[in-house]
């Protein structure tokens, strides 16, 4: 069995035979590095399909990113645009960055890393398995449709991952849960502006993208609070992911909601207030409001419920005003009711509370679908 570690010395020495500049062949026997063009306008999604549908064992590596098959079956796949398995890891503290070296520097060579942490008690299977997974989609959904050419995408018979064998997923598959991804991101803001630019919290008087998604503005999470105190106009959503250890993914579509509610802007953009602000209770220029209604507090500062306040953000209009308490009449006798079947007029609009929770937890329910 061949040596799959790229980084051999004996590799690194080795005469390049048939190779491109600066890509290196896998240690032992040398490789050709082939071209892969598939047809004019072709992107690696197609390649990956064209080396699948011949069981091809490789890697395809290009300058956005390197997808490793074995058997025609999806292994690996790297982006420069999301976190690797290491940086997911590491910075959650699920391993610490020592034993994560020391893992690659002694099992590196054979292609059994993954298989050395489960052994060792480091990580469970289960672990790997949906970490690894999660990394694979997370490159696959901003590599496969990236435009190529000829001379910048090869393919390299034999070469294998160091990580070793922990998953795979046929090239059909791979592609529709890319498009889906892409698809969830359009829905989200249908601008991809926001997605590799620097990114800076934009200032409050920003308004929020015209349209349907205006009228999803909601106060930002937790998550999305980390994720404005750490724009800084210097980092772009990737570097932001691998900051924070999350998915490129996820980084992604909150960038997407932040910019739709004028929460982040790109370069040129005018500076909002420090880490922090508009992330408090009370403050921002979306906190304590839905879609544009305010909301009233309790004095420890909870948000309390708005009748109709959910209907309002569907809608645009302002809720149902509340009808002012008028005291009770005094008690006189009624006359009997008439006779024949009798009809209570009950109906059940937003501005009931608990019809109006509903609509809020549906609404949300669907910008996370």
């Amino acid at each position: 069995m061949t040596n799959p570690v790229t980084s051999d010395p004996a590799a690194e020495a080795s005469t390049e035979v048939g190779t491109e500049v600066g890509f290196r062949p896998p240690a032992g026997p040398v490789a050709p590095v082939l071209p892969v063009a598939v047809a004019p306008g072709w992107t690696p999604g197609a390649a990956v399909e064209r080396l699948a549908g011949e069981r091809a064992t490789g890697a395809l590596r290009g300058p956005a990113g390197t997808v490793y098959l074995v058997d025609g079956l999806v292994t690996h796949a790297e982006s420069d645009r999301a976190p690797d398995l290491a940086t997911l890891l590491t910075v959650s503290g699920r391993l610490d960055r020592d034993t994560w070296q020391e893992a690659v520097h002694r099992f590196g060579p054979y292609a059994r890393v993954g298989e050395a942490l489960v052994e060792q008690g480091r990580l469970t299977r289960g672990e790997l398995e949906l970490c690894h997974l999660g990394t694979l989609y997370d490159a696959a959904c901003f590599l496969l449709d990236t435009p190529a050419t000829l001379a910048s995408w090869t393919f390299a018979p034999g070469m294998r991952h160091w990580l070793g064998p922990v998953a795979a997923v046929g090239a059909e598959r791979l592609r529709r849960e890319a498009e889906r991804r892409r698809h969830l991101l359009d829905r989200i803001w249908p601008s991809a502006q926001l997605d590799t630019a620097p990114l800076r919290r934009a200032a409050p008087q920003a308004a929020a993208a015209p349209g349907r998604h205006a009228r999803r503005v909601r106060p930002p999470t937790r998550r999305q609070c980390e994720l404005l105190d750490h724009a800084d106009g210097r980092r772009t959503p990737a570097e932001l992911a691998r900051l924070l250890g999350r998915s490129a993914f996820a980084t992604t579509a909150d960038v997407r909601r932040l910019g739709a509610g004028g929460l982040l802007a790109g370069p040129g953009a005018t500076a909002g207030p420090g880490p922090g602000a508009g992330c408090a209770a009370g403050s921002g220029p979306v906190a304590g409001a839905l879609g544009g209604v305010s909301a009233p507090r309790e004095p420890g500062g909870l948000l309390l419920r708005v009748p109709g306040a959910a209907l309002a953000a569907l809608t645009g209009h302002g809720p149902a005003p509340v009808a002012p308490t008028v005291p009770p009449a005094p008690f006189a006798p009624s006359a009997p009711p008439a006779a024949g079947p009798q009809t209570t007029a009950l109906p059940l609009t937003a501005a009931d509370p608990d019809i109006a929770l509903l609509i809020r937890v549906r609404t949300l329910l669907e910008a996370r679908l």
